[in-house]
């Protein structure tokens, strides 16, 4: 009888024991599903921003926002004065270093940087007051468009929903001289920063 008495003790701590354990793995399995489902363990979530400048630029406090559209503070100190500022954004390039476009959606990517409001045209040609930074100066952009890997341009939808990720290079585009850039003043281009981002 007792024997029976202890087993039945023992049947009832391990019913006791499994329903305890039970309800919590079953708690932490909803908590991990709930999680999986707003993409928090998605790659694209633990993707940190960073622009990394080459030898002479810098590149701080990039924000690409739900337009689509890169912002930054660019630094020059190459030595040299820069004239006709453009710059270009693209995750793809080609052997030489341009951006390059597999999709033939835009030509020439360079947008062309006002130096009266540090803005990016999306015209190619030389603007009005185009900027120009002596070494050790810093100017604050904005607008530029960055094309993603199938030479899409970040600034339309779906690419530019919140939460979507960039990685690509920053190339400028100058002379050196302030004369209008042609034969006699050509146009010089350098990557300038490898960037890694998210729209926010």
């Amino acid at each position: 009888m007792k024997a029976r008495r202890g087993f039945g003790f023992r049947l009832q701590s391990a019913m006791e024991y499994l329903m305890t354990y039970g309800w919590a793995i079953l708690i932490i399995a909803v908590v991990l599903a709930v999680l999986f489902s707003l993409g928090i363990f998605g790659g694209g979530n633990l993707l940190g921003t960073s622009c990394l400048g080459s030898p002479g630029y810098s590149c701080q406090t990039p924000l690409l926002n739900s337009s689509g559209l890169l912002s930054f503070t660019l630094g020059e100190s190459t030595g040299t004065t820069i004239y006709n500022v453009q710059l270009a954004c693209a995750a793809t390039a080609t052997s030489t270093g341009m951006p390059y476009d597999t999709n033939a959606l835009y030509s020439n990517p360079f947008q062309s940087v006002n130096a009266l409001t540090g803005r990016a045209t999306a015209s190619n040609a030389v603007p009005t007051n185009p900027l120009t930074m002596a070494s050790g100066q810093t100017a604050q952009v904005s607008n530029v468009v960055c094309f993603n890997a199938q030479g899409q341009p970040m600034n339309a939808a779906p690419n530019n929903a919140l939460g979507t990720s960039f990685s690509g290079t920053v190339y400028v585009n100058y002379t050196t001289a302030a004369t209008t850039p042609g034969s006699t003043n050509p146009w010089q281009t350098t990557k300038l920063a490898t960037l890694t981002i998210k729209v926010t």
